[in-house]
């Protein structure tokens, strides 16, 4: 898949406009800014905007982002038999998993699988993970293809701003997102 089909692909989902969507009540929800980067050998996309994600057990993940003024622009919504994305007049797309949805649909993936655990410092249970120190807070955890490094914690002791980064595949680009959560609504 080429950079040019990736970059189409993300332009589609901002140039769309904003999705009306209507987001239920879940048990757990976090919000902040995101900024992502995607770089071939030859080419750099970057975008940032707003996040939302919100999740109830581990039956559905709801993933919204919005643009800087609030809007949304794409839903992606998981749970354990389908994911799908949404964006503003265009079909919805369903896939098996996060993953394949989102390299069919962008030309990459962003860390659906995992986000939960990772953006309140903690790893997927039952999957293999190395970690930097070997007990939380972690500075470092290295799961499912991902590096995230914790680059601030706030007044809780909860992260405030994690970096994920994956190394480009045959399939995909190299990804950076940038995560600054500003609020958390659940136990932790």
């Amino acid at each position: 898949m080429t950079f040019k089909l990736i970059a189409t692909g993300i332009a589609s989902i901002v140039l769309t406009g904003c999705v009306a969507l209507s987001t239920p009540e879940l048990e757990q929800s976090w919000q902040g800014r995101f900024s992502l980067i995607a770089r071939s050998a030859s080419q750099q996309e970057n975008h940032s905007g707003r996040f939302t994600l919100t999740q109830a057990n581990t039956d559905l993940t709801i993933l919204d982002l919005k643009s800087a003024l609030g809007n949304t622009l794409a839903r992606i919504t998981q749970t354990p038999t389908e994911v799908s994305l949404e964006t503003l007049g265009n079909p919805t797309v369903y896939a098996n998993d996060a993953e394949s949805l989102l390299l069919k649909s962008l030309g990459f993936s962003v860390p659906v699988d995992g986000l939960n655990y990772w953006i309140d410092g903690k790893v997927i249970p039952n999957q293999a993970a190395s970690t930097i120190p070997s007990a939380p807070p972690y500075n470092q955890v290295k799961q499912s293809g991902w590096l995230i490094t914790y680059e601030n914690y706030d007044e809780s002791g909860l992260p405030k701003r994690i970096r994920l980064t994956r190394e480009a595949t045959s399939l995909a680009p190299s990804i950076s997102v940038l995560l600054v959560v500003s609020s958390r609504d659940h136990d932790s």
